[in-house]
């Protein structure tokens, strides 16, 4: 399997000026590649990969734009795999890219470059580079990235060979919700973690959200407008940077505690949501859970734990203690009381109770069904 390593890039300005250029040519790409497949659309004439990497050439030297082949080439093969994606699964259509976007990236093979514990060296370029760990190895590919707050990153990505974690013989359920998380093991404990330091971030990005899109409604590009966004995404940058560092630490901790983890699946429970006209993401401070998720599926494959995601149906509305499904057994966000056998408990931890011991629940339900089919017969 695959695992991406993360460093950060401290260009010069010279250098900094090349990775901005790399970030428009791949933008001009990308753009040019889906005005031509827009225009074969039409026709229903489409031309190979082949014949687009030679009409991208042709394109940018007669803008006289000078690039590095292996960026373009790379870029040209992510747009026809998005494409696929998008034709397959009939979602949409994919859209134009913007050079004044901050968040940039492109990405390349590791022909020609060369990673040490002080430079990235690129393009005949060596970039200095915070080598905070080792590599496990060369790297297949390599991405690089400005994020919001317009810091330079560098992304590696490097097979690496699962590892023998030690069994404990204890499995775990857990109920992801807006701003905690519940873990129910099966020896009987239950806890409730919520990300701390997330909240104080709330007022002051609300704050400047407010005052920017006044701003955006009156077309006020001033030089204040722009530092206003840059302090915006400064704190949106601390934000995803507290949220990250909580899920790895949480993600590791749970795959090595625990052998079995049975989580929801976050696509469904999504779906389900939209379909109520609820929004999950009200403010910064809640959480969006699909980087845990995606943090213990590659973990548990390198350790050799198990994931198991389940369809998040009645989770918060069954009473873990008699099993009775109703609405008004959940008393608000925080509270559950049972209208059938009494019982009471945290909302968020009867939810991780019913999500641990699901499979159970389903063999149970099946033996009812069996029963009543008998019996009707």
């Amino acid at each position: 399997m695959y695992l991406n390593f993360k460093y950060r890039l401290k260009p010069n300005k010279s250098q900094k000026m090349l990775l901005e250029h790399h970030f428009f040519i791949v933008n001009q790409v990308w753009n040019f590649c889906l005005n031509k497949f827009q225009e074969e659309s039409k026709l229903k004439s489409y031309s190979s990969i082949k014949s687009y990497e030679k009409l991208v050439g042709e394109y940018l030297k007669e803008r006289k734009l000078s690039y590095n082949s292996g960026i373009v080439q790379q870029e040209i093969q992510k747009f026809f795999k998005s494409l696929r994606i998008k034709l397959n699964k009939k979602d949409g259509f994919l859209n134009f890219k913007k050079s004044s976007l901050i968040q940039q990236s492109f990405e390349f093979k590791n022909q020609g470059i060369d990673i040490s514990h002080s430079h990235f060296k690129i393009m005949k370029q060596k970039i200095k580079i915070v080598y905070h760990r080792e590599l496990p190895g060369f790297p297949k590919k390599i991405l690089v990235k400005r994020e919001a707050d317009g810091k330079f990153y560098l992304i590696c990505s490097v097979q690496v060979q699962s590892q023998e974690e030690t069994y404990t013989g204890v499995d775990c359920g857990i109920d992801m919700n807006v701003n905690n998380v519940s873990i129910a093991e099966s020896n009987g404990t239950v806890t409730l973690n919520t990300i701390t330091k997330l909240a104080k971030y709330d007022k002051k990005y609300l704050k400047i959200q407010k005052k920017l899109s006044v701003r955006y409604e009156a077309k006020n590009y001033s030089k204040n407008t722009k530092k206003l966004q840059k302090n915006l995404n400064k704190i949106h940058k601390k934000v995803s940077n507290v949220k990250n560092n909580f899920f790895h630490i949480l993600s590791r901790i749970l795959v090595k505690n625990f052998d079995r983890i049975t989580i929801e699946n976050l696509e469904i429970k999504q779906m389900l949501t939209s379909k109520k006209g609820k929004r999950l993401n009200r403010s910064i401070s809640e959480v969006s859970w699909g980087s845990l998720v995606a943090m213990l599926q590659y973990k548990s494959e390198l350790f050799n734990k198990t994931l198991i995601k389940i369809h998040p149906a009645y989770t918060s509305q069954r009473c873990f203690s008699c099993g009775h499904i109703e609405r008004k057994n959940r008393q608000g966000q925080a509270n559950f009381k049972c209208t059938l056998c009494g019982h009471k408990d945290n909302a968020d931890k009867n939810a991780a109770k019913n999500i641990l011991r699901y499979e159970e629940w389903m063999i149970d339900q099946l033996a009812l069904l069996e029963q009543k089919a008998l019996a009707q017969a």
